[in-house]
């Protein structure tokens, strides 16, 4: 009995002297870290030009993260001009380029994928593309400016961009940048910007279904967060 008690005994101190140790802050081990990424918002803001002209219209489309994943965004836009007969300047054809980032890198680099495909085209248009880009290193697409013939159609196009602000987590959209206009092409300048901290990941348009000039542009615009 007396062993019995004995041996109950030092498994209770044992116990004990194991509690002890659990909770010592020299022997407790670290948990890894929480993974960290970029998030890119399922909703989006849209920002638009319109002639005011609805009649006679198609529409067209390129939303780069709905069709490739939400690690693509709109960076580059070719262009083709008007027949060589017309003498009106307007945007005649339009292709553009979806890039991917890397969502898991603090650094937010491309990754080197991309995709390309046409958003419209006329019945007729002249040869040759006229790109327009958002530049490779720490840039990123936060709107667009068009040159148009007000009340009637887009004439040329550039990009908005920003690069991260001095912490790397955010955009620093006071400062932006311009990719120089596709064409060329002489007009009112008109500013489509997303909301600050959001990046442009596609496009609506609708084009006249005679002439195919461009009536009305809408950009879609995602919020891109740390």
């Amino acid at each position: 009995m007396r062993m019995t008690r004995f041996a109950f005994a030092l498994f209770a101190l044992s116990a004990a002297g194991c509690a002890v140790d659990a909770a010592d802050p020299d022997l407790a081990v670290d948990a890894p870290p929480l993974s960290e990424s970029w998030t890119v918002s399922t909703s989006a803001s849209t920002t638009s030009w319109s002639s005011g002209i609805i009649a006679n219209l198609s529409g067209a489309y390129l939303h780069c993260n709905l069709d490739h994943g939400e690690e693509f965004f709109l960076t580059d836009i070719g262009v083709n001009e008007e027949p060589l007969a017309n003498p009106a300047n307007f945007i005649a054809r339009m292709e553009a380029r979806c890039r991917e980032f890397d969502l898991l890198n603090s650094a937010l680099p491309r990754t080197g994928t991309f995709v390309n495909a046409v958003v419209f085209a006329a019945s007729s248009y002249s040869p040759g593309v006229n790109w327009t880009q958002v530049p490779a290193v720490d840039s990123y697409p936060i709107g667009v400016q068009l040159r148009v013939n007000l009340g009637s159609h887009v004439k040329d196009v550039r990009f908005i961009y920003a690069h991260k602000d001095a912490t790397g987590m955010a955009l620093d959209v006071a400062a932006p940048s311009y990719s120089p206009w596709a064409i060329g092409y002489a007009g009112p300048i008109q500013t489509l910007s997303c909301p600050p901290q959001e990046v442009v990941t596609g496009m609506d348009l609708q084009y006249d279904n005679g002439s195919g000039q461009i009536r009305r542009l809408d950009i879609h615009c995602r919020e891109l967060n740390w």
